[in-house]
């Protein structure tokens, strides 16, 4: 027997509502970003359950110690359908540099406001994914 759609956000939400408790369990004074899952377009089947579930992260946030975040509409078109270059092409699921991109500047005002602007020297080491790796303008 089918779950439905409703039923099946509901699951799907109490699943990630518990993984923010622990994560509060765990760091209570921490402010979490919970994000809304992204459109997919391998099987659009699925976008109502990412909207429904969407819609109950939604209300977990409490603007303070949970802020929701969801850039879909910057993502994809009103239906759901991905803009170009978004998601990867082979498996629709997986972001590409320019959703990367998007992602990155919806959660620049959210940051400077939970962790003040900018510094105005990076202490952070190149983008080489290597934390040992020299970091340029540290010295």
């Amino acid at each position: 027997m089918a779950i439905d759609a409703r039923a099946r956000a509901d699951e799907i939400t109490r699943g990630l509502e518990a993984i923010l408790h622990a994560i509060q369990s765990k760091a209570p004074s921490a402010t979490v970003i919970v994000m809304g899952i992204f459109p997919r377009n391998d099987d659009m089947a699925f976008m109502p359950v990412i909207d429904d579930i969407n819609a109950n992260l939604s209300k977990l946030a409490d603007g303070q110690k949970v802020r929701y975040l969801n850039i879909n509409d910057k993502l994809a078109d009103s239906k759901g359908r991905l803009f170009d270059g978004m998601m990867n092409d082979k498996d629709k699921l997986h972001p590409m540099l320019k959703a990367y991109q998007v992602w990155a500047d919806a959660l620049k005002p959210v940051l400077a406001a939970l962790l003040g602007p900018p510094a105005a020297v990076d202490h952070a080491p190149p983008p080489t994914g290597d934390p040992a790796a020299e970091c340029r303008g540290c010295h």
